[in-house]
């Protein structure tokens, strides 16, 4: 890689949103050389990229002066993407994906770079596209630190998280399920409540309640009271899913929310604490682990 903030080259694969936020920002913030090739065909990215102050190259060859390739295209084009940049790419540059996939598919991409030989890094974006370089990134790969060392003295908020590729991907995806849980509770729930007139007084509520304490402290009092009180919740959420279908909304989440309640009380999962709340996060989730299921086995990029 090129030494110091004077000689490093950057390249992206794709000019949508994530891509060209990135680069622009990268631009702004001093970095000489920024190239960016763009998948799939697309007539409006070499105007796009130029806007953001960086260099077009029409075919990934154009790439082989970079130090670090992102890859910012989409799940299903990540694969391919990565096949064709691979030969083109320099004896010492790291390919970094930024796209939403799980591990499996973070290890397609990693073994189309394998013939290659290049440095393979998996990464993960964990905020909103416009929020640009500011955005969080994590990254996994034996060279994620060096991204980190190379990029974050242009303003980038990257962290590596460890060695092992998946990791970053697996975060990202069930972050999500959090994320677009919520996101889906929160449209059911505050449709229903509009249609009875009362989506004020139920956001406030609610609202009210995740104020009175940090995310993480709230986490583990929902998960810890869950293993005690699953039972009477689940019988709640019987009605709560019985006057949404009088609504006519469809209580897809609701009735997701009593299936999972209903499958703590039925294993009796309270009885391992005697009746008493779990002493923290760790100790109900180790109880509840079992009861969500068989562990798939583990495997890793690579494999």
């Amino acid at each position: 890689m090129a030494a110091g903030r004077s000689g490093i080259v950057v390249g992206f694969v794709g000019a949508g949103q994530l891509g060209t936020a990135l680069m622009q920002g990268l631009c702004a913030a001093g970095v000489p050389r920024v190239l960016a090739y763009s998948v799939p065909a697309d007539t409006q990215a070499p105007v796009r990229v130029q806007a953001a102050g960086a260099t077009f190259v029409a075919a990934p060859e154009g790439l082989g002066q970079a130090d670090i390739v992102f890859s910012a295209v989409t799940s299903q084009a990540a694969r391919q993407a990565a096949a064709d940049c691979a030969p083109h790419l320099a004896p010492h540059a790291i390919y970094v994906d930024l796209n939403s996939m799980g591990p499996q598919q973070k290890r397609a991409v990693e073994q189309a770079l394998q013939p290659s030989g290049r440095d393979f890094v998996d990464a993960a974006v964990l905020g909103a596209a416009a929020d640009g370089i500011r955005v969080p990134i994590v990254l996994a790969g034996v060279r994620a630190g060096d991204v980190v060392a190379a990029l974050t003295p242009f303003g980038m908020n990257l962290r590596a998280i460890g060695q092992r590729c998946g990791d970053a991907a697996a975060i990202k995806i069930v972050r999500s399920v959090l994320a677009k849980g919520l996101e889906t509770l929160y449209v059911e729930a505050l449709v229903a409540a509009r249609r009875m007139g009362v989506e004020t007084e139920v956001l406030d509520s609610f609202c009210a309640m995740l104020d009175s304490r940090s995310a993480a402290s709230m986490a583990q009092l929902l998960v810890t009271t869950h293993v005690l009180h699953a039972e009477r919740r689940m019988h709640e959420l019987d009605m709560s899913v019985q006057v949404l279908d009088e609504l006519g909304v469809p209580p897809s989440m609701a009735r997701a929310t009593r299936d999972v309640l209903a499958r703590t009380a039925q294993a009796r999962v309270s009885d391992a604490f005697g009746g008493r709340l779990p002493a923290d996060l760790d100790a109900a989730l180790a109880a509840l682990d079992p009861v969500m299921g068989a562990t798939a086995p583990e495997r890793r990029c690579g494999e």
